[in-house]
């Protein structure tokens, strides 16, 4: 009996510590705020609510999992308030202390760390900003800042900044080299969302490296025909086919424009193929595109910005981005920007 009494004893002290240490309090103090705010994951999933008083409010908790959430002063869009924040054991705090400041958030490592990283960051670009700052100087400013990232990422390796700039980071390398650097993280860091949908992006950007074979496309085109990707690669009449992702909207997809029509004009007749994957969302700014420029190839869209199959099966994080592939299917090359791409098709089509 009295070992009985023991075990349940100590069972509900272990209970008691594991609780204790993933608990969380959140204390806010705004300026003007009043009514109710909630809380919310990153997948805007409500999480609770608490009443305003004077601008304060409180939350408290377990973190099931740490990682970046945020608060806001309305369910709807009409928000005049919203702060994000990462969610981690402790006493996390909140405070803006007039209406015209940047709300200050502190008191867990990932939030000092992270009001210290961006208090450095935007001062280097407020003098990178200013009309007298030399070009040199803005030179050696956009080195500073990439340093100024890199160490606070080295010093934060063990927590959600590191994960946060992580992400940032993934967008240049293998998905090798991400899943090296995922490896490094805490296990409970690496089973968080932070970095469990990153894990799931770097084994995906595994499967689309050069010698890897495509994964089939099948999207409407504009008469809302399904065009897929295998029926182009798999005609007789072409030996490349460029997978294309762009969008009217993008900037630096238009400036990719003049470099994949001379691409096309020059090697279409010769085997070269372009399927266009547009990220609009609206109809007729796609194809208004489309025929302004006078982009003569295959094009398809489900009309839904980045929540396109196509781009999680690639691994597109940004656009333009591209993937060339000859007519066994191989991923032979990708992310070919301006006379890169004119070049590759030109040897290829040499061989």
């Amino acid at each position: 009996m009295k070992k009985s009494l023991i075990f349940a004893a100590t069972a509900l002290m272990l209970c008691a510590c594991t609780s204790n240490k993933n608990k969380y309090v959140i204390e806010g103090n705004v300026a003007g705020l009043e009514g109710t705010v909630y809380l919310y994951d990153w997948d805007e999933n409500l999480l609770d609510s608490a009443t305003v008083e004077a601008g304060v409010f409180r939350f408290n908790g377990v973190v099931d999992q740490p990682g970046l959430r945020y608060i806001t002063d309305s369910r709807e869009d009409a928000r005049t308030f919203a702060q994000m924040f990462f969610l981690e054991p402790g006493t996390i705090r909140i405070v803006q202390a007039e209406k015209e400041d940047m709300p200050v958030v502190s008191g867990t490592p990932s939030n000092d760390a992270l009001a210290i990283y961006n208090q450095a960051r935007r001062a280097l670009i407020q003098e990178f900003r200013k009309p007298e700052t030399t070009d040199e100087r803005r030179d050696a400013i956009e080195e500073e800042i990439s340093d100024l990232t890199e160490t606070t990422y080295e010093a934060n390796i063990s927590n959600c900044l590191g994960a946060l700039i992580l992400q940032d980071k993934s967008y240049g390398m293998t998905g090798q080299e991400l899943l090296n650097e995922i490896a490094k993280f805490p296990a409970e860091l690496q089973a968080s969302n932070l970095l469990a949908k990153l894990k799931e992006h770097a084994e995906k950007k595994i499967n689309t490296e050069e010698g890897k074979p495509y994964i089939d496309v099948a999207q409407p085109n504009a008469a809302g025909e399904t065009v897929t990707l295998k029926s182009v690669i798999e005609n007789p009449a072409v030996k490349y086919t460029l997978v294309d992702f762009w969008a009217s909207w993008c900037g630096p997809c238009m400036g990719e424009v003049p470099h994949l029509k001379k691409t096309y004009e020059a090697f279409h007749d010769k085997g070269f193929e372009i399927y266009g994957i547009s990220f609009d969302k609206d109809r007729d700014n796609w194809l208004a595109a489309i025929e302004k420029n006078g982009m003569d190839w295959i094009h398809v869209s489900e009309l839904n910005r980045f929540d396109n199959q196509a781009a999680k099966d690639y691994a597109v994080q940004g656009i333009p981005s591209n993937f060339l592939i000859d007519a066994q299917g191989t991923i032979v090359a990708k992310n070919l920007r301006g006379e890169d791409l004119y070049e590759k098709v030109a040897e290829l089509l040499a061989e």
